[in-house]
């Protein structure tokens, strides 16, 4: 990595991101529901630079609408996790103002 460079430099390149999108992304709390691939999904939110996240067990899981396309388990879950992710992470890029 250049010395001025960071783990989100290449994110902030995206025209969605953008500096003010990262900076969205580092303030916004989120809030997960517990379910079989939540820890997919916090990990992917944590490497977005998300740094407020906690788990709330009345919280409803997300409702992944490709499942039937899955024919393994392991392939579903890593698919469920990251759409989950992807899902929070474009709707914290959406709000206005943070």
């Amino acid at each position: 990595m250049l010395p001025f460079e960071d783990r989100y430099t290449r994110q902030r390149r995206l025209e969605e991101v953008g500096p003010e999108g990262q900076r969205r992304l580092e303030q916004a709390a989120l809030v997960l529901a517990p379910h079989a691939d939540a820890d997919l999904e916090l990990e992917y939110l944590e490497r977005a630079g998300v740094q407020q996240i906690r788990f709330d067990p009345a919280a409803s899981p997300p409702n992944f609408p490709w499942t039937e396309q899955f024919q393994f388990a392991g392939a579903l879950g890593v698919a469920r996790g990251a759409w989950s992710a992807l899902s929070r992470i474009r709707a914290a890029l959406a709000r206005d103002g943070g």
